[in-house]
């Protein structure tokens, strides 16, 4: 590989009694790095500039996520990189107030924020105040936030001891490891916490409606929590997600109720890692008017794997498409990296080398995944009496409630405006 990829995670410990809201993190990410904020110019963009410039900034509830690529010769420069993104210094009243005048034409640039948006909802819905006691990116959060709260918050979280880098590439980790030990100094000592208990999952049906005035069709997102990567449950849930929704042998298009026009629409999934868990999140684009129908479908799919469960060609199906795509995965030079991400969420415990070979069968029997489809989408998961999983509908929210004669949202629309 003739270059290095670095990965930083930064952990959001959450400290919800000072910061309410993800918004402050996003808002200390892009004054550190949005390219368009660089006036005056920060120590910081000037070494990401000489280091190669090659730099992508991620956020997700838990964790900021950078990711650099830089040649061989630039690694000496890297320690030096590091120090100044924990002990920014270079915060500026003039750069602060810009970036939440343009927040969110900035958050919404080269992304698909609309799903971002509806994952943070989710999340939030899942987990409740764990983190923080507002999910939410809501416009009088972002206007009630001051540049002492960000220096605040950078101090108490952007720290090397709550943090995790992996380099990938022809490195002397000995050499390397030495370098960033010298060049970092030793952090100051935390003030003590409260230990919080473990996080308890709350997945249960709720329909939100985002209101966004575009004339895009309207986007479907919906949102199951699933084991950990490292549970053995997690493949199997992986198939039966796929025997449910996976285009075009998926259930909800093979199914005798579908009355509408489904083998026009292709269903898509992202699986969003997470340190206790997992997220499923299935969406697509439809018209306003298959909305409701297709809530519907996917609701009585998800029953049937009580009286009909998965068959054996739907399970072989849905197995031969994994180990495809995850071959093409498996092909990606960063591939490996989440690997090791997992294996530090779960401090060396459980299987972090998913089988994609021969093995797979012995390892993801067609016993098992019926047991786990009943747990997670089946009859056992129902024993309280509540459908899961949350769903986000994103669109114009007139069109939207218009078109759903059955189902009614238990959440008041949230404008994006």
């Amino acid at each position: 590989m003739p270059f290095i990829q670095a990965q930083l995670l930064i952990y959001l410990d959450g400290n919800s009694q000072n910061y309410t809201s993800l918004a402050i993190s996003q808002l200390m990410a892009m004054n550190m790095f949005e390219r368009e904020l660089n006036s005056p110019p920060s120590n910081l963009m000037g070494m990401l500039q000489r280091q190669g410039n090659d730099y992508k900034v991620e956020q997700n509830p838990e964790y900021v996520k950078i990711t650099m690529n830089f040649l061989p010769d630039r690694l000496a420069a890297f320690p030096k990189l590091l120090k100044e993104i924990f002990y920014y210094q270079s915060f500026h009243l003039k750069k602060f107030n810009q970036s939440k005048e343009k927040f969110w034409s900035l958050f919404a640039k080269n992304r698909d924020w609309k799903k971002e948006m509806a994952f943070l909802l989710a999340y939030q819905q899942m987990i409740g105040n764990f983190y923080f006691s507002q999910g939410l990116l809501l416009q009088d959060i972002l206007n009630r936030i001051n540049l002492a709260q960000l220096r605040s918050f950078l101090l108490t979280t952007f720290r090397p001891d709550n943090a995790l880098l992996i380099l990938k590439g022809k490195i002397n980790p000995y050499f390397i490891l030495g370098m960033i030990e010298k060049d970092l100094p030793q952090p100051s000592p935390r003030q003590s916490k409260t230990k919080k208990e473990g996080i308890t999952l709350n997945a249960n049906r709720k329909i939100f409606v985002l209101n966004v005035n575009s004339a895009e069709q309207p986007a479907v997102y919906w949102f199951d929590a699933a084991p950990a990567v490292t549970d053995v449950s997690y493949l199997p849930y992986v198939i039966g997600n796929i025997a449910l929704f996976g285009f075009p042998g998926g259930r909800i298009y093979q199914s005798e109720k579908n009355q509408f026009s489904m083998a026009g629409y292709k269903v898509n999934t992202e699986t969003y890692f997470l340190k206790k868990f997992t997220v499923f999140c299935n969406y697509l684009r439809l018209k306003y008017n298959d909305l409701e129908n297709f809530l519907l479908l996917v609701d009585q799919e998800r029953r049937k794997f009580v009286v009909r469960p998965i068959e054996r060609k739907e399970y072989l199906d849905a197995l031969n498409y994994y180990i495809g795509r995850a071959q093409v995965e498996t092909s990606r030079f960063d591939y490996d990296l989440q690997a090791e991400i997992d294996r530090f969420h779960s401090q060396g415990m459980g299987a972090l080398a998913q089988p994609i070979g021969p093995q797979i069968f012995q390892e993801v029997s067609l016993n098992r995944v019926m047991q786990v489809m009943d747990e997670q989408m089946g009859s056992r998961h129902r024993s309280s009496g509540r459908e899961k999983g949350i769903v986000v509908l994103i669109g114009n929210a007139n069109l939207i409630f218009n078109n759903l004669k059955i189902l009614k949202t238990e959440a008041l629309e949230i404008s994006m405006d």
